[in-house]
């Protein structure tokens, strides 16, 4: 009840006439945004394919609804203050897209994706200015699992698999023998194979970790340090998971099918508990976070649509000369 609390309160919007601004400066991000997303839609199928076809990265899906369920959590900390169109933002994105264009002749598909996503982030700067996109970089930093990365992790979680596997035999005497990989129980040969290092629970449960940080804490310290933990409990999560499956078929409780059910049993009970304790350590919201800064400023709807025009223009120029 408490996480459902944390999820669904929060402050209202401002005046509507602050509200008419945020709807105008909205309006020009989406509008650009498409543009982008039709400049560099190979790249966005490059990724949406990977999450289509892949488990450990099927989270992608979800990245960016959330992304806009935290923007809107993070209304409070916004209100009153006016969109200001930034330079320094139409720079980023033409910036970002000559670095798309590096990893385009590198042949370099990480870093064209990496580009693409970062782009979205430099639209909101040039929009919006650079007090909201930094009001709002927690949101916008979870953006990064929309990254199909983290492959080359596997080998080194493969090892902390297995050595968790053996020293859960070690401590409970059950007798094997350990050669590449391989792991010999009785008659059962079990190999600890690059997918069994857990990269596909790990992901969408830092994901989910990271959501669940930004709408709990306030300081980035308490986040990343929420983070960390809920990294070293999902390693060692799966290696409780692959250990008892060994252990299960080797007592006779746990063959075939009931391998992926015991899989999910755990992390569906990990997920759970590693919420339940970070709420432990749940931030209060900061005196006055509700109230924004009065400003006479007004939001100028002109200046952010030839900001917005320069900086799609210089990514289509990029675009183009490739």
């Amino acid at each position: 009840m408490k996480i459902v609390d944390q999820l669904f309160s929060g402050p209202a919007w401002p005046a509507p006439s602050v509200w008419r601004e945020w709807q105008t400066a909205g309006a020009i991000l989406s509008t650009a945004a498409l543009c982008i997303a039709a400049l560099f839609w190979p790249t966005i199928q490059s990724m949406i394919d990977v999450w289509a076809s892949s488990r450990t990265f099927a989270h992608g899906f979800l990245v960016l609804p959330i992304v806009g369920y935290l923007v809107w959590s993070s209304r409070g900390r916004l209100v009153l203050l006016v969109p200001s169109p930034n330079a320094w933002g139409v720079a980023a994105l033409v910036g970002t897209g000559i670095l798309w264009g590096a990893g385009r002749r590198a042949d370099l598909i990480w870093l064209q994706q990496a580009s693409v996503v970062a782009l979205l982030p430099g639209l909101v700067w040039t929009i919006y200015g650079t007090e909201i996109v930094r009001r709002l970089s927690w949101p916008l930093g979870f953006l990064i699992f929309l990254l199909p990365v983290g492959t080359s992790l596997e080998p080194w979680l493969q090892d902390i698999t297995a050595w968790l596997i053996l020293r859960g035999l070690d401590l409970t005497g059950i007798a094997y023998v350990y050669r590449d990989y391989s792991i010999t129980v009785g008659r059962a040969v079990w190999e600890v194979a690059p997918d069994c290092g857990g990269l596909r629970y790990l992901l969408p449960g830092l994901s989910l970790a990271y959501a669940f940080a930004a709408l709990t804490y306030r300081h980035p310290a308490r986040r990343v340090l929420f983070l960390f933990f809920c990294a070293v409990v999902l390693m060692v999560a799966n290696g409780l998971r692959a250990y008892g499956v060994i252990v299960g078929n080797h007592l006779g409780i746990a063959a075939g099918a009931d391998h992926r059910l015991f899989s999910y049993t755990i992390y569906g009970v990990t997920m759970p508990c590693l919420l339940w304790l970070g709420l432990k350590w749940k931030q209060r919201p900061a005196a006055g976070a509700g109230m924004g800064s009065s400003s006479a400023e007004r939001f100028d709807a002109g200046k952010a649509i030839v900001a917005s025009l320069v900086g799609v223009g210089g990514l289509f120029l990029v675009r183009v000369s490739l």
